[in-house]
């Protein structure tokens, strides 16, 4: 009877002892449910779709995050003007997290510096830690261009004249690759002709092909190398293209030939590693340090190659 009497009030008291072990040790519940983070995230163009696949990896890490994505894009492609008021606009309404690609980092400098200074604050493309941003997702621009500057420089003689398209305009990580490539190309006596952002790029690309004896162009945005390849095919000359970007269409124009070689990156990864980052900054969480994105070049004879085939036709 004792024992009986016995175990009926130890059971018990060893359950309670188990329940506190549990409670006591397992993670805290916070950590692994953090509460919802509402970020913003200003664009630079107006077209999101230009940016699908960086688009999704924000998306599945606001998912597994519990972070909200506000997109916030301007009525005019690379207005700086416009993001800096988009920028004031979020910062005062109390946005703890900002993701940015600036159009132009000398124009949005003031306004970078004012916003990070309330804000976590984390830039795309183009970096601005100079400024106050707290980190830069994005690959080494100037070596994207030597890059795409020695492939030209490959495919084209002494003397040849090459087309580099400046379609973003102001000073920003397309820039960078810009100028690396046009100084790579200059010292191996090679023309280079700028191609300046308008309205209407496949105009001004059609234009330059009829006044001048382009042997190739070098684009550093996907959306324009694009352009590139729907206005090289209706010419008659019909020069080397290079550039950046691992969109259906630039695949297309590799399979056809109609690209000789193009930089990419894995973009999914780059939106996931820029949310995952301002995310952890924001929540004064310890952030991994950041380095360059890898990137690297394809060319028809390597598309199909396993990581290749990952960069150009993404399965998410």
């Amino acid at each position: 009877m004792k024992r009986k009497i016995l175990l009926q009030l130890v059971l018990p008291l060893l359950g309670l002892i188990a329940l506190f072990s549990m409670l006591a040790f397992a993670p805290n519940s916070a950590q692994r449910h953090p509460a919802l983070l509402e970020m913003s995230v200003i664009l630079r163009e107006a077209d999101s779709s230009i940016l699908s696949t960086t688009r999704q990896g924000m998306e599945q890490a606001a998912a597994d995050l519990n972070v909200e994505l506000r997109f916030l894009s301007p009525t005019a492609d690379n207005s700086a003007e416009e993001q800096i008021q988009l920028l004031q606009r979020e910062v005062e309404a109390g946005a703890s997290a900002i993701l940015l690609i600036p159009a132009d980092r000398t124009s949005m400098a003031d306004a970078v510096s004012a916003a990070a200074a309330k804000s976590s604050l984390v830039t795309l493309e183009t970096d601005m830690t100079a400024q106050g941003a707290r980190g830069c997702i994005s690959v080494d621009n100037a070596a994207v261009g030597q890059i795409l500057g020695q492939a030209a420089l490959n495919g084209v003689s002494a003397g040849g004249t090459v087309l580099l398209l400046d379609s973003a305009g102001g000073d920003n990580g397309i820039r960078e690759q810009l100028e690396a490539a046009a100084a790579l190309l200059e010292a191996e006596d090679r023309q280079v002709l700028i191609c300046r952002r308008t309205e209407n790029l496949s105009a001004d690309l059609t234009a330059a092909l009829s006044s001048s004896p382009v042997q190739a162009i070098v684009a550093f945005e996907a959306s324009a190398l694009e352009r590139a390849v729907e206005v090289a095919q209706s010419s008659d000359r019909f020069p080397l293209l290079y550039g950046t970007g691992s969109t259906s269409a630039i695949a297309a124009g590799l399979e056809e030939n109609d690209v000789t070689a193009i930089v990419a990156h894995n973009a999914f990864s780059a939106g996931y590693l820029a949310v995952q980052h301002t995310a952890a900054l924001a929540r004064n969480q310890l952030a991994s340090p950041l380095s360059s994105l890898p990137f690297t070049v394809i060319r028809q004879e390597t598309m199909y190659l396993p990581d290749n085939q990952k960069l150009l036709f993404p399965v998410v």
